[in-house]
């Protein structure tokens, strides 16, 4: 398993995307739509995770919004909002680093409890992991990649795409069915076609519910089984 890059003070926010998370994405990184200021204190954090949940509730609303919307329900002024981020759209980017970061801390937080059930019952908690915020907010998931795909953000995909391989390789290798190199290309086509069929769920307005969890374990277990 990769080894997390820093862990965040853990807000008392209920909101998914409050802090707390794995950091990848991290200062002096190379970051389309990067933030113009970094937070290194508690309350710079949780005015970062204030600006962060309004951008998501008003994005579950369907609605247009604007920098003055996002920061009128964080309850900043825009002069904070612009300490931090140019633009609408650089706080869009962070928001969606913020909940890929969730994503892939939800998935290691059950690594440890996967590789201690049966295949099958391993799998399933995992891919139970990767789709919460797609269950939990399904409206602002789908509104979220939609703005994801034109801020050309494919480096950030890329990178939490390498940490999620790197957990499931460590969950096939500790389930004792392949070896290091082996376990790394068959983790990247499991996390491939776990995507693909999220995707292809949210463009035909499928809920993310049991049934689909279950055909997403159910088609991987049948992959894992022929890699025997």
């Amino acid at each position: 398993m990769v080894t997390p890059q820093g862990k965040r003070e853990a807000s008392k926010s209920n909101g998914m995307v409050a802090g707390g998370a794995t950091r990848i994405f991290v200062e002096g990184a190379d970051l389309s739509f990067a933030p113009r200021k970094w937070p290194h204190q508690a309350r710079s954090e949780a005015t970062i995770d204030a600006i962060l949940e309004a951008t998501a509730q008003l994005l579950e609303t369907g609605r247009s919004f604007s920098t003055n919307a996002i920061a009128e329900r964080a309850g900043v002024g825009i002069a904070t909002l612009y300490q931090y981020f140019e633009n609408k759209e650089s706080v869009v980017a962070a928001l969606s680093r913020r909940v890929r970061e969730t994503l892939v801390d939800d998935v290691a937080s059950l690594l440890e409890t996967a590789c201690s059930l049966p295949l099958s019952e391993g799998v399933r908690c995992l891919v139970v992991a990767a789709v919460k915020a797609d269950k939990s907010r399904p409206s602002f998931t789908v509104r979220l990649d939609r703005l994801e795909a034109a801020l050309s953000l494919e480096a950030d995909h890329l990178l939490v795409a390498a940490e999620l391989c790197a957990i499931v390789a460590s969950f096939l290798k500790c389930q004792g069915i392949v070896q290091e190199d082996d376990a790394q290309i068959l983790a990247d086509d499991l996390c491939t076609i776990t995507g693909a069929l999220i995707d292809a769920a949210h463009n035909r307005q499928m809920p993310i519910d049991d049934f689909l969890i279950d055909r997403i374990t159910r088609r991987l277990v049948a992959i894992i089984q022929g890699a025997l």
